[in-house]
């Protein structure tokens, strides 16, 4: 028994404080190694990023770069054909869910219904995505059987055309989508297009650009001028200077610009512009031999507001009224032109567009010669005048 106690005496006493001590550090150790062991490393490489253009393989990405340039397209339809109905648009189910079939349908109703400005009437006849089931497979189908009983349905609905396509996509996850428009009864194509949208594209269309190229005439008189007459010298050897307030500056202008509608229904337009000009002093004294000229490099932005539209505005407006400002710099000459721009256009059809307006030069209206026109100065008039007769939009 004195043995036993003995023994007990001797055995080490573990307190429960201690426990709870080592506890807490084991845990605290555990928890290093989880949060250390789920560290990337350094030398890990970083992911690559997300590119928001990149087609992908559903093919919802195409579809809507397809429906972009699909809504460009729209002002080739002949104007005559205001009621038409979508009659099918073929699909592989391989290829397309049938989720994704129906949407591809409602995308090009609606391109047509907003922007060819076409009215779009539907049946129940035309159930484009009738699904046909068998046991081992499965097909979409239009619900009428013969082009008959399509003839006699434009009849009850009094329709101009039919909008018939296919839409497929390749191995490389490009898609492609056929469209035509044909007349009702005759059955004639009054307008087709294809379009591609996938990696094999050269260079998807992000942006809704109109790029177009000009030729104008602008119209400066002059206030007040200083030009030498080269044809007479004073005793010195010098040319003779005469001060003229008949003159006139005439531009010829050929420039570059570029256009995006501001607003969904092209209402406001935006412009950038750029080009070169070729100025021709004109309207001197018959007694008075002046030839000159002046090169400039232009540059202008301007903001377009239409009024009097088209049915179709890819067809182009009837009227609209445009601000701007343009700043023109004179080469080989001293000072520059800085003017502000008020007037109208009108785009008479999709391609040509004709205008004109007034040219304010509140502050910038001088203009010294260099070199061997150094004793030449110009000051022109505070306003002056625009137009523009041959406008092609591409």
């Amino acid at each position: 028994m004195s043995v036993f106690r003995s023994r007990c005496r001797t055995r080490p006493q573990v307190r429960p404080r201690v426990r709870a001590g080592r506890f807490a550090l084991r845990a605290a150790l555990a928890f290093c190694l989880a949060v250390f062991s789920v560290q990337p490393r350094a030398s890990d490489p970083a992911p690559p990023p997300i590119d928001p253009f990149a087609p992908s393989s559903t093919g919802l990405r195409q579809v809507a770069e397809i429906m972009s340039r699909l809504s460009k397209s729209m002002g080739d339809i002949p104007p005559d054909l205001d009621r038409i109905a979508l009659y099918q648009i073929k699909t592989d189910p391989r290829e397309f869910s049938p989720g994704l079939a129906r949407y591809i349908q409602a995308q090009v109703e609606d391109v047509f219904r907003r922007d060819a400005r076409r009215t779009l009437v539907t049946a129940p006849e035309l159930r484009t995505f009738r699904v046909i089931a068998t046991d081992s497979s499965f097909r979409f189908s239009n619900s009428l059987p013969s082009l008959e009983e399509l003839w006699k349905l434009g009849d009850k609905l009094h329709v101009q055309g039919f909008i018939e396509g296919s839409c497929s996509k390749s191995a490389d996850n490009d898609v492609i989508l056929n469209l035509k428009l044909f007349r009702h009864r005759t059955g004639e194509v009054v307008w087709s297009q294809s379009f591609v949208a996938g990696p094999n594209e050269k260079k998807p269309d992000i942006w809704n650009l109109d790029w177009s190229a000009s030729v104008g005439t602008r119209f400066f008189p002059i206030k007040s001028g200083i030009m030498p007459r080269k044809d007479t010298l004073d005793r010195l050897g010098n040319y003779v200077l005469d001060t003229l307030s008949t003159l006139m500056l005439t531009q010829y202008a050929v420039e570059g610009s570029v256009s995006e509608a501001m607003t969904a229904d092209k209402w406001l337009y935006f412009t950038v512009s750029a080009g070169a000009g070729y100025m021709n002093g004109t309207g001197g004294p018959d007694s008075l031999n002046i030839a000159f000229n002046i090169n400039t490099m232009n540059f202008g932005i301007e903001v377009l507001g239409v009024f009097f539209r088209k049915a179709n505005p890819d067809l182009g407006y009837w009227l609209g009224t445009y601000v701007g400002y343009k700043e023109m710099i004179p080469l080989l000459n001293r000072g520059h032109l800085g003017m502000l721009t008020v007037g109208y256009k009108s785009r008479v059809s999709r391609h040509f567009t004709l205008g004109g307006g007034i040219l304010f030069l509140p502050l910038n209206n001088t203009l010294k010669g260099l070199n061997s026109d150094s004793d030449r100065f110009l000051t022109l008039e505070p306003v002056a005048y625009e137009i523009t007769y041959l406008h092609y939009t591409f």
